[in-house]
């Protein structure tokens, strides 16, 4: 193993059969496209075959992902784009390359690096029926033609995923599917439901999707009850309602808290705190999908993090 952690073709390559499942899916995806013997619903073949090949070994060795949650299981998505992702759960998008036996090269479009958190190189070998997962790469590398001599040997992707900072994706919230540790108001609050932003909300006919959890920045007396509230606007527009509010045990909020919003970047946009006698902080944000953000919570020397997919 070189001191890069790349490899020789042979060394940590993992085959993947091609089941019967697999081959199902490919071909009613390719049968989908207008022509279903064009070189788009080839694409659409060998997107999905790579797609399901790595999400089966990721299952495999206990890393969930939600297949159905990216834009390649969008039949929409894929009769205009070249998607291929995988969404790992509370990750983010991994996209899955299928490259032909013997490839240099992989061509990646641009559109894949706007929102991936890495790319996995998927050799496809039809004659031997499997899929041979090649090797990776994080983000930032996944230029538009990739050498495959410089990818990451895929045995390191595991490590590579757990040490991603959690990623929580607000549309998969429109689905009703939320992520561990965000509950209902009433589980975290209780009986203690006054939300003046939320209310007024709920008035309009517009379907909103609410979660909370409490954030400790210090003792019993420091606890906050952090609020997300994710409204669709369009189909490329989603409103987030981002409030903080007392715990049950408390009146106010502490003095001094700040919210302050993040871009991709981690470059501060928007920021506010309370004052003396606060019962409720917020920042209102709309972005599109794909967009990241995060928010940071302060309260002297203490922070709490949370980033965000739209």
């Amino acid at each position: 193993m070189n001191k890069n952690n790349q490899f020789s073709d042979e060394d940590w390559s993992i085959p993947i059969p091609l089941t019967s499942d697999i081959l199902h899916i490919a071909r009613q995806f390719a049968n989908e496209q207008p022509n279903p013997t064009s070189q788009k619903a080839r694409q659409v073949y060998l997107n999905t075959i790579a797609i399901c090949a790595v999400n089966n070994y990721l299952r495999i060795i206990g890393i969930s992902t939600n297949i159905t949650a990216g834009d390649s299981w969008n039949s929409s998505i894929r009769l205009i784009e070249d998607v291929a992702d995988l969404w790992i759960t509370g990750k983010g998008s991994l996209e899955c390359r299928a490259v032909k036996k013997g490839a240099s090269k992989c061509h990646i479009p641009s559109l894949a690096g706007l929102k991936r958190i890495g790319c996995v190189i998927v050799e496809i070998d039809e004659e031997q029926n499997e899929a041979i997962l090649k090797g990776f790469t994080s983000d930032e590398l996944a230029i538009e033609y990739l050498p495959l001599h410089n990818l990451i040997s895929i045995e390191y992707l595991p490590s590579y995923l757990y040490k991603l900072k959690p990623l929580v994706n607000l549309s998969q919230w429109l689905q009703n599917i939320f992520e561990n540790g965000w509950e209902t108001v009433e589980t975290v609050l209780g009986s203690q439901i006054n939300q003046p932003a939320v209310a007024f909300r709920s008035k309009s006919k517009v379907s909103h999707y609410q979660r909370c959890k409490l954030i400790n920045l210090g003792d019993k007396t420091q606890l906050v009850a952090l609020f997300i509230t994710v409204t669709p606007e369009s189909r490329s527009n989603t409103n987030i309602l981002i409030e903080l509010k007392p715990h049950s045990n408390q009146n106010y909020l502490p003095a001094n808290l700040q919210i302050i919003l993040l871009d991709e970047y981690n470059q501060a946009i928007l920021d506010t705190k309370t004052e003396q006698s606060n019962q409720h902080i917020q920042l209102d944000l709309t972005g599109e999908p794909g967009e990241r953000f995060s928010i940071k919570i302060a309260l002297g020397k203490n922070s709490f993090s949370e980033y965000f997919i739209i």
